[in-house]
Formats: C-alpha cells, structure tokens, sequence
C-alpha cells in the first residue's frame, strides 16, 4: 500500500507546506520504531504508514468541535469496522494510547500547544492532536488487522511495538517541535479557558528563544497562565530567567518605589512566617487543634494585581495547594512542608531561577521531604521519629538562615542521610522475611526435584508395595536431601542409590550372581532406609509393616518369583503434599516464623510464562513502590523492594508499618505497572508533579 497522499496544495501556502513537513517526520520516524519490533510485521507496514498519515490528515481537517465529540470521530470510526472477536484488540489500543501520551510528556504537550497556533485554532483536545497517540493508534489497528496471527500473537506484537514507543516518542516529538518553532510556530496560549492572546511580532530568534522557556518548563507555563487570565501581556523575553539560568540583574536604583514595596512585602512575610511558627508550637501541644495547611495567596496580603511578586506569590500558592491535597503524602508531613510556604515565598521573589532551575535547591528540598517520607502511614503523627527528623530539617534552615550559613544545603543535607539511613534500616527489617521466603522456596524446588525422581523411579517398579513406599515416605527423604545439598549433594545421591537398589531387590533374581549380590545388599539397604526414615521422623512402628513385606518381598525375589501384588495393611498410595498442588500456588499462603509473617503470592505457572513475556522494567531492587494485593478489596501498599530472588521470579517488599512482608513474582508486578496500578513513587518529583497538577486543574 503506497504511503497515503494529502490532497494537492499550492506551492504558496507556507502552512500546508509546514504541515507536510511536520506529517512526513511523523510518518517516517515511527515507521522506523515500529519496524524494530520485528515480529514478522514488515508486511504490515505500509498499511500502518498509510493509517498514521490518514489521520494526521484527518485531525489537521476537522472542524474545532469539543474534544469529546473530536475523541469520539476517529475512536468510533474504528471500533464499528471491528467483529467481537476485536474488541479485546480495541481495548489495548485504548490502554496503549494512554501509555503513549504518559510517555510523550511535555514534549507532548509542547506539540499540541504548536499544533494549535499552526491551525489557528481556540482549543484542542489531547486527542485531537495530528502527532498525537490517537493518530499513532490508527496505524497499530492497521497492523492489528493484517497481522497473521491470533489475539495473544498480536498482543505480544503490540507490546513489543508500545515499549519501543514509549522509549523513541519524546526524542520524536522533540524533533517535531523544533522543526515547528524553525518554520517560525509558535506555542499557544489560546487553547486555555478565557484566554486570547494575541502574540506581540518578535524577531525569529526571539520566538524560538521564549518557546523554549516556557514550553520546557511546567512552572514557567503556569506563569504564563496565571499572566494571561490576570490580562497582563506576555513576558518579554528573558524576562524568566537569564541564559545562565541565573534571575535577571535588575537596577533597583532606577526605581526606588519599587525596592521599597518590595522591602515591605518581605518584612511583612518575615512577619507573618514568624507568627505561624509560634501558631504551630502552640499546636503542637494539642495536635488535634492544629488547622490544616493552607496555600498563602496575593489576595491575603491585598497585593496590587499586575506586579511580578503578585504572580510569584499566587504561583507558589497554587503548586502549595496541590502539595496540600495530595493523597500521597500524611497530614503530619503535609504540614511540615507548609512550614516552607513562606521561606520559599521570600526566595523566589528575589532568586527567581527557582522557576528556571529545576534543581534548584528548594524544590529539591521539597523532593527531599516527600521522598523520606515515602511508605508512612497517611495518619502518621508528629510522635513519629521518621516525622521528627523531617521537622528538624526545616528547623536546620531556620536556624541556619538566621546564621547566615548555606542553609539548604545543610538541609538537603540532612535529608540524604535521613532517606539512607531509612531505606538501610527498612532492608535489615526485611531479611528475616527474606531468609523464610528462601526457606520456603529452597523447598518448594526440593519438591520438585524430588517429584522428578519418584516419576522416574516409578517407572521402574511393577511393585505396587514399593511403588506406595515411594511416594508415601521416600519421596519426603528425596526432598529433605535436596533442600539440604541440593541435587548434586552427597546425600541425595547416596538416598537416590539407596531408592534404586530397593526397586532392584525384589525383582525376580534369575541368576546366581543376581542372587548373592542381593544376599549381600539386604542388611546394609534396611540399615540405609531405616538412617532415611530416621531424617523424616518415621518412627519404628510405623515402618515395621512395610520392613516386614520387604522381607516376603526379597524372599520371592531370591526364589525367582513375582511379587503378588499385595498391599500390606495401612500402606495407601499418598499423592504430593500441597506445595506442589497448582491451585494452592496461585491462591498464595502465609509463610510465618515466630514473630515474622510473610504473605506469599503467586500465579498459575502458564500465566506468569505469559505475563513475563510481555514485562516492562520500570523499576529496581531499592524502590518504593506502590502496587496492589490480586482479589484483595483494600488500599495500594506502599513498600521498599528490598530483595529479587537470583533463581526464581519472587520479589520481597517491606514496609515496617505493615507488620508483614509480601512476596510476589516479578512478572505480577510489572503486570500491575503495565495497567497502571502500580508505580514506582521514590522517584516522584513533588515539586515538579505539584506544578503539572497545578497546570492541569487551572486549564
């Protein structure tokens, strides 16, 4: 299928010509990652080239309704062309086009708002955007209708194709944007309720410059934002922060009224700061009276609209407030952060690379706090020693502010060592659990292993006496020997040879040397199975009936005669122990040992086969991470993967607020990660997600 044509456009029309442009990048670049999943889908990639192209036309020509209604056209137009049988294909498209826009980013984001301006339009949904994972969808459920192959062939396909885009997108779009901002685009504003912006002519160079600022940075578009709905005009350029990424210089002599409000502001922030920590000693005597924390807005100070400490100030205030109703962080620590409102307030208003800078040192020491407090319990109190020295963190700046000293630094300082010492100590916790998983797992292959040999080895009787033996005691003593040394021990091997010479002494001896090799082994192989028995706790009782017909039995062999097919009294045949029972295995158990209780999940040995062939590593032995307890109705867990067996698919993770740990295979996790529902959270930003919460709720 030739790759799909748009209509024929004038040689003059510069924005069909950046459109093309743009289309065939597109185009072409995903091409190229989907052809690197292999697969056998080389076949099918002209009809997706043909699907992506398509729709990039078709979004570039729709009118400007709704986003819903946008959504709803190509999405529709898809789903009615599929059988029943496709709609477990339609449903993973809809799950990749998620994972697609997660990937994509700000990068993403960027291409959308330069979309906007290069179609003149007001608005533009997320999936209305011509490079967007919509249009990339149209072009998988191409490839998933000319596939040959069945849905979990084609599942494995589009798995293989998601994580190659998902790892190639954000250097695509990257690649997308500045082609756009080269051909002179510019990002928009417009697409944001009750804005209209009506972009001042700038120099080329200008325009890529201030496009680059803002659309990089998530806290210097909320600016932006909050700039527009206040009807301030744009920044002119450079004036977010210089090309060193330090705050412009500014010439406060030129303007004395202005270093004199700005004086006032801070003395009275100094002021306001310094009545909430007597306000927050005092509640801390009663922590039941302590109010929750509240963003600080320009309208509590009566600030003027239009100056820039008014925008910092209610910047600030709207990334505060999204730190405030997160549901990832306790009250307690909620409430220690808010402590910073103020110190932060008076930074950014004189060192305005704090919007610039994203490791700039106080919205690291946001990070920091939200990182050490990972894993605790939402109703953690201030008693809490992981709290304390939180808390003492902030006290470390105040105190060092009122020195002089670096007083972040000391700070952040502070915090490494305490998520460290915290993550350290929740590993030591976890090696008892970690030592009853090996445990339980070194049996769990002795099993196995022992399960391989009794199949063997009764394959080689036609006694039923000595076949019920084997699988009711000598099964037990296999096992026992390789959970002690393994299979290439001394004692398996010398208890394998011991089970092989008891199947060889009962049948028929034909000839003479048969007959006293047999009349030399019988006292020796009685004393090794009694030594076998003894290791298990067979007591002597209950293995007299079976040494008794062992007797009868090597008799009628030294005879020359079969055995009769008799089975002594009490001797009934015993099928494996629950451990190697399938369905036990995927119900998970609780492993438990004195104090310590480890709460051990697995899955069907056909399920974890196909769910780790379709893993994506998204995180590491070291991370906290939040994921969900299979057919169980309560909250995510929170806890540090502190151990990955080397020889099976187990992880551990550990919190101690849990009073247990939890054992699953890794390829349960990595399902979890791939739907969503769960995440690895020591590597958040909390700074950083406040601000794009912030973003997302404020357009």
């Amino acid at each position: 299928m030739p790759d799909h044509q748009p209509p024929p456009t004038p040689a003059n029309d510069y924005r069909a010509q950046v459109l093309l442009a743009s289309r065939n990048l597109f185009q072409q670049r995903l091409r190229k990652m989907v052809s690197d999943a292999g697969g056998n889908i080389a076949g099918c990639l002209d009809g997706f080239s043909y699907a992506v192209a398509n729709a990039h036309d078709v979004l570039v020509a729709a009118e400007p309704l709704d986003g819903f209604d946008q959504a709803a056209s190509l999405t529709a137009s898809r789903l009615t062309l599929m059988g029943d049988d496709d709609l477990e294909v339609g449903i993973r498209l809809h799950e990749i086009a998620s994972h697609l826009r997660d990937a994509g980013g700000r990068a993403l984001w960027r291409s959308r708002s330069l979309y906007l301006t290069l179609l003149e339009r007001s608005t533009m949904g997320p999936d209305d955007n011509p490079v967007g994972p919509e249009a990339i969808c149209e072009g998988l459920a191409a490839i998933c209708a000319q596939y040959d192959g069945d849905t979990e062939q084609t599942f494995t396909v589009l798995d293989r194709i998601e994580d190659l885009l998902c790892q190639g997108l954000p250097a695509l779009y990257d690649e997308i944007n500045d082609l756009l901002t080269k051909l002179g685009v510019e990002p928009a504003l417009a697409h944001y309720p009750g804005v209209t912006v009506a972009a001042p002519a700038r120099t080329a160079g200008e325009q890529a410059s201030r496009s680059d600022q803002i659309a990089s940075n998530a806290l210097l578009l909320l600016q932006d934002v909050l700039r527009h709905r206040s009807g301030l005009p744009p920044a002119p350029v450079g004036d977010h922060f210089a090309a060193d990424g330090q705050a412009p210089s500014v010439n406060h002599e030129l303007d004395g009224t202005a270093t004199l409000m700005l004086e006032n502001l801070l003395a009275r922030l100094t002021a306001l700061e310094l009545h909430s920590a007597s306000a927050a000693a005092a509640a801390g005597e009663n922590q039941s009276s302590a109010p929750a924390p509240r963003p600080l807005k320009s309208s509590d100070l009566d600030l003027p609209l239009g100056r820039s400490e008014t925008l910092t100030l209610d910047t600030m205030a709207l990334i505060f407030e999204a730190i405030f109703e997160s549901a990832d962080l306790p009250d307690t620590v909620k409430e220690i952060i808010g402590r910073l409102q103020i110190p932060l307030l008076k930074l950014a208003i004189v060192d305005r690379s704090l919007f610039s800078n994203s490791e700039h040192p106080a919205r690291l020491l946001i990070n920091r706090m939200a990182r050490a407090a990972v894993g605790l319990p939402r109703d953690a109190s201030r008693d809490e020693p992981l709290c304390k020295r939180i808390a003492g963190a902030v006290t470390t700046l105040h105190n060092s502010q009122e020195g002089g000293d670096d007083a972040l630094g000391k700070a952040l300082t502070e915090l490494e060592a305490l998520i460290g010492e915290r993550d350290q100590a929740v590993r030591e916790a976890a090696a008892g659990h970690i030592r009853l998983v090996v445990a339980y797992e070194q049996g769990i292959t002795a099993e196995r292993a022992a399960e391989d040999w009794l199949r063997a080895s009764l394959a080689r009787t036609s006694s039923p006496e000595i076949a019920t033996f084997l699988e009711r005691y000598w099964l037990r003593v296999m096992a026992a020997a390789a959970q002690a040394g393994g299979t290439d021990g001394t004692r398996w091997q010398q208890d394998s040879a011991t089970g092989g010479e008891l199947i060889w002494s009962v049948q028929p001896k034909q000839t003479t040397e048969e007959r006293k090799h047999l009349a030399s082994l019988a006292s020796p192989l009685i004393k090794r199975i009694g030594m076998g028995l003894d290791e298990i706790g067979i007591s002597r009782a209950e293995r007299l009936p079976f040494l008794n017909r062992l007797f009868d039995l090597q008799t009628s062999a030294l005879r020359g005669q079969a055995p009769d097919g008799s089975r002594p009294a009490g001797m009934t045949r015993r099928h494996s122990g629950p451990r190697g029972d399938p369905a036990a295995k995927s119900a998970g158990r609780i492993l438990e040992s004195e104090a310590l209780q480890v709460h051990y999940l697995a899955m069907p040995d056909e399920q974890e086969h196909a769910a780790r062939a379709r893993a994506s590593s998204g995180w590491q032995v070291g991370d906290w991470l939040r994921f969900s307890l299979p057919e169980q109705e309560q909250e995510p867990l929170c806890g540090l993967c502190c151990w990955q067996s080397p020889s099976s698919p187990t992880v551990v993770l550990f919190n101690p607020a849990w009073g247990y740990a939890v054992a699953l295979p890794s390829a349960l996790l990595d399902q979890q990660m791939r739907a969503g529902r769960a995440q690895v959270v020591s590597g958040l930003a909390t700074f950083d997600s406040a601000t794009e919460r912030a973003l997302r709720l404020l357009t």
